[in-house]
């Protein structure tokens, strides 16, 4: 039995890899009949049933009818249903054709049952040998209709609704005796209908969502995947042995609207973005998550009030270390939203129309130098000492931007003798430098000043602080040098912290 199987016996991977586990010489040579019964033998080591009402043969076929596959343990939890299975030996091969439409049910409670039907114009096929295991899924159209809640009696009783479609989906599966796996799924176009309860529990109410994606792919590999388990201390015992899993998605283009009642009110949403990606690696001991996005725009209306935004573009990373390791690693915390522009009816609703076509930008960048002191596990934050130490940070890039006036800033900071060393001392020992632009402040205040964010008898008070921590460098634009010394000596420009 794969090793991987393990963890989800009664998953639809399983179920159907379950139905493709005729041997490729097994499916070229045994009669449909002897082709079935082997079916029926392999799906009982992976603790699942087949039954059907009836089969016939062909010369080069085997069609069952009346078909259910369920796991042998808990027969309700997972039920596929289908009128006729197809099942032939082709190109080393099995291949597997289930009726255009089927059924899958999920107990989701001991009294309710929510059914998924199936259609689709397409095949599955794959091979599962004593070391290897491969499905192909391949459906030009697929439509997933989730169906109506159904309570013990056959009753329905509500809930979330979702009909779903797969245009040219592709799906190729493999997994590995030693522990391997790997998967890829690209679809042309996928759209979507949701309905569900709102969240908020207000009675009776409900959000409707409706999109679509196109160009949708995805990507997993993973190795020694049998090494995860929930035994403290696993995940350092699944790097020691080699584990590592990587993850990417990314879409073309999308769009979505959204509608629901907010206070008596109708709420309309409409989002539409172009190609975005994100990606997930756990490797080496750690993990690190980055994504980007392309030009998005939103707009919208709350009862007689209409207004949106478009943004620019987007993209962020993280990662930290997840093993104790003797030497530190970098965490990364980064952020950035670039050329936000409101709408101009919805900055005349805040009384900000002089900033129509002004961009915003916000960009934040975060990195340090850290190491794990204890593993990961349920006493992680329960220890008398800090679980972390910490030998420096810096801040690679901040940006803040509106329309013409904009702040920057970078920067490092050394922790001498790292966070631990610093437990019991009145100041830090730190050494480092940060530097900091800002240009076009004073028109930045003079049009807040003029909205009544800032008022006129504060302005002065506002305008001393940045004089008191910035320098004049040119035309309405300030700089900071701000420098850290041991024995917590902070200095701004050369003067020092407080003045």
């Amino acid at each position: 039995m794969y090793r991987f199987a393990r963890f989800a016996p009664a998953s639809t991977t399983a179920m159907l890899l379950a139905l493709l586990a005729t041997s490729p010489a097994f499916a070229q040579t045994m009669t449909p009949d002897e082709a079935w019964r082997q079916l029926e033998r392999i799906a009982d080591q992976l603790d699942l049933s087949i039954t059907s009402t009836g089969q016939s043969a062909t010369a080069d076929a085997m069609i069952a009818t009346g078909v259910r596959i369920f796991p042998e343990d808990d027969p309700n939890t997972v039920v596929v249903s289908m009128d006729s299975l197809r099942v032939a030996g082709a190109d080393g091969q099995v291949s597997l054709t289930p009726s255009s439409t089927f059924d899958v049910a999920v107990a989701v409670s001991r009294n309710e049952t929510r059914h998924v039907q199936i259609t689709h114009d397409g095949r599955i096929s794959g091979m599962l040998d004593s070391q290897n295991a491969a499905l192909n899924l391949s459906f030009p159209a697929l439509r997933a209709l989730l169906l109506p809640n159904v309570n013990a009696k056959g009753t329905p009783s509500g809930g979330p609704e979702l009909d779903m479609t797969f245009g040219a989906l592709e799906v190729t599966a493999s997994a590995a005796n030693e522990g391997s796996a790997a998967l890829n799924l690209d679809a042309g176009q996928v759209t979507y209908d949701l309905t569900y309860p709102d969240p908020s529990g207000a009675a009776g109410a409900m959000i409707s969502q409706d999109g679509s994606m196109t160009g949708l792919h995805l990507a997993f590999t993973g190795t020694e995947m049998d090494l995860l388990s929930d035994d403290d201390g696993m995940l350092a015992a699944a790097f020691a042995g080699g584990f590592n899993a990587r993850l990417e998605m990314s879409a073309e283009g999308s769009r979505q609207t959204s509608t629901q009642m907010l206070e008596g009110m109708p709420l309309n949403m409409v989002t539409e973005g172009s190609s975005s990606s994100i990606q997930i690696s756990a490797v080496d001991g750690r993990v690190d998550i980055t994504g980007d996005a392309g030009p998005l725009s939103v707009s919208g209306s709350y009862g007689p009030i209409r207004g949106g935004a478009t943004l620019g573009g987007m993209d962020m990373a993280f990662g930290l270390p997840l093993v104790v390791t003797p030497e530190g690693q970098e965490v990364r915390y980064r952020v950035s939203f670039r050329d936000l522009v409101p709408a101009p009816e919805l900055l005349a609703m805040v009384g900000a129309s002089q900033f129509a076509g002004d961009a915003v930008t916000l960009t934040v960048d975060l990195g340090a130098q850290a190491r794990l002191l204890q593993e990961l596990g349920e006493d992680f934050f329960e220890a008398d000492a800090p679980p972390v130490d910490l030998s420096g940070a810096s801040l690679n890039e901040l940006r803040v931007a509106v329309g013409d006036s904009v702040l920057t800033g970078s920067g490092a900071v050394e922790l001498i003798g790292g966070l631990m060393a610093q437990i019991g001392r009145p100041m830090p020992e730190a050494n480092g430098d940060f530097s900091f632009d800002l240009v076009g402040g004073e028109r930045l205040l003079t049009r807040l000043q003029s909205m009544g964010i800032i008022p006129q008898d504060q302005l002065f008070f506002v305008r001393m602080m940045l004089n008191g921590l910035s320098r004049p460098v040119g035309d309405d634009h300030l700089q900071s040098e701000v420098a850290i010394r041991p024995g917590g000596v902070v200095t701004v420009n050369g003067a020092p912290i407080p003045f």
